[in-house]
């Protein structure tokens, strides 16, 4: 399947569709100025809304040919987070990388696990053979959502990331796709 930036996935209550310049102040709100949510998910806090864009990244994404969605609440229309394909698969890997973030407000609700759930099942029916997914050491949420997901412990990499002045360690997870 080729890509696709007008794909939208609609869950029970969610609904992933690209990422689009106006979705910048609900991103600012829930993820860029909160120091909670970016302890463990890699993007800068921003003092000041004026210094919130989304176009160089949804640029890239686009030029890249990965997914950035949006993921949007369908009973309020707000934009409570992000997920999106880290990786891509080309002729030698099949496997692709999912990133995820939410807004604190709407932590412990299930939208994470869901919307994970509907990235892999999307990624899997356009070809993907393999999806992975990392977390920082500590954020054992994520570790809940990944094991929710069906992923499996694939291993630990020693100082594999460089954020806030210091190396962490990541916990990768893996699922396969059943069809193949």
């Amino acid at each position: 399947m080729a890509f696709d930036p007008g794909i939208v996935i609609e869950t029970k209550r969610l609904r992933l569709r690209y990422m689009e310049s106006k979705d910048s102040h609900d991103i600012y709100v829930n993820i860029n100025h909160d120091k909670d949510v970016l302890t463990y998910f890699l993007d800068r806090y921003r003092d000041k809304e004026e210094d919130m864009t989304l176009d160089k990244v949804i640029a890239y994404c686009k030029q890249a040919e990965r997914y950035l969605f949006a993921i949007e609440r369908k009973d309020t229309g707000e934009v409570i987070g992000m997920i999106l394909q880290c990786s891509s698969p080309d002729i030698y890997f099949k496997s692709s990388e999912v990133g995820y973030a939410i807004g604190k407000k709407h932590w412990n609700q299930g939208y994470v696990t869901e919307a994970v759930k509907a990235m892999i099942d999307f990624l899997f029916s356009i070809g993907v053979h393999k999806v992975t997914a990392a977390y920082l050491e500590g954020n054992e949420a994520s570790k809940r959502v990944m094991e929710k997901c069906g992923l499996v412990y694939e291993g630990r990499k020693k100082d594999d990331v460089y954020y806030h002045d210091r190396f962490f360690d990541t916990e990768n997870y893996y699922i396969i796709n059943p069809k193949e």
